[in-house]
């Protein structure tokens, strides 16, 4: 997955345009004077929260300050839920308006869903078991087992481009995925790089090495339904955190950390 996006330098900051959002009328939204934001599952740094059934509650993170400058900026009370990976780019309505889950944007994916413009880049990261040796190459990397999310570009890298001898592992969520990583099933979890630093340092003991990054120069955006007359809402709304200088510094405050030191694998 990623590295930050650069951090701007601006001269004055330009504020928010929440009357933007109401040039048009009320926002177009599910429910009226709130604003459903979906998380997938707990990610540190990100969304660090706990899912109760449908609820995201607790939540507290870049993506969730992010979410809330959106919510003001469009004059809407935020109301966080739970929504999964699995099954997040099926086409077809959502149970939220917008949905931010470290999704990357593709070409493939935006044929089911509708994306904001990035609020982040990044590579994909290696995180290993505590037994496992460190790879210094991709050559390396192909003997060990691996192991990534259902539905992410990890997982697609390592099926299209990394080839690895043993047949990959595949979990429908990163709990189990880093579960299997922390009880030595999986050597070598592939998932973005910001994700897996995140959760070894919130996790030091748990796991081995971060051992690397594979430069893929992949964007985060929000997701929404595909055609949502929200979508150029926000994403105006996104570009304007990014030119004034909020998104690095949200960036700033919750990582504070050089994705760019890791050694890239090759």
């Amino acid at each position: 997955m990623k590295r930050l996006l650069p951090l701007l330098a601006v001269a004055a900051l330009v504020a928010v345009p929440a009357a933007a959002a109401h040039r048009t009328g009320a926002p177009p939204v599910m429910q009226k004077g709130k604003l459903i934001v979906a998380f997938g599952d707990p990610a540190p740094g990100f969304a660090d929260g706990h899912v109760r059934g449908t609820n995201f509650v607790g939540g507290k993170g870049y993506e969730v300050d992010l979410a809330k400058k959106i919510a003001a900026a469009l004059k809407l009370t935020p109301v966080w839920k739970y929504s999964p990976w699995t099954g997040l780019f099926n086409p077809g309505a959502k149970k939220f308006d917008i949905s931010f889950q470290e999704a990357t944007i593709t070409v493939q994916r935006k044929k089911t869903v509708d994306f904001t413009s990035p609020y982040m880049n990044a590579n994909q990261g290696v995180l290993l078991s505590k037994t496992a040796k460190t790879p210094h190459s991709l050559a390396d990397l192909r003997k060990m087992q691996t192991c990534a999310q259902a539905d992410t570009t990890g997982l697609d890298f390592i099926n299209t481009e990394l080839k690895p001898q043993k047949q990959p592992l595949h979990y429908n969520t990163t709990t189990a995925a880093y579960q299997s990583v922390a009880n030595g099933t999986c050597q070598a979890f592939i998932l973005d790089v910001p994700l897996i630093l995140l959760e070894k340092k919130a996790h030091p003991t748990r796991y081995g090495a971060v051992a690397g990054q594979i430069v893929t120069h992949e964007q985060y955006g929000a997701v929404l339904t595909k055609g949502s007359k929200l979508t150029p809402i926000v994403d105006g709304i996104i570009k304007t955190l990014t030119k004034n200088g909020t998104i690095a510094k949200l960036q700033k405050k919750w990582f504070n950390v050089n994705f760019n030191a890791l050694p890239k694998l090759k």
